[in-house]
């Protein structure tokens, strides 16, 4: 497995959307691990592009209710 790394910027992250967001994120098939940076407002995420895509990564944090910039 060959992992892949997206930086997906999120509008008004605050540390309180942590938890939501990873669950969301974690949820999709392929996705190995969630960070997230308040400064930079971003989530990043190191997943399998065998199993899935950058557009499922971004409906993910879409259904958790937050805009991606």
């Amino acid at each position: 497995m060959r992992t892949t790394t997206a930086v997906i910027s999120i509008q008004d992250l605050t540390s309180e959307a942590f938890p939501k967001l990873t669950e969301a994120l974690k949820a999709v098939p392929g996705v190995q691990s969630v960070d997230f940076s308040v400064e930079r407002s971003v989530a990043v995420v190191e997943f399998d592009l065998q199993q899935c895509k950058i557009d499922d990564l971004l409906r993910a944090v879409l259904k958790a209710g937050y805009k991606v910039i």
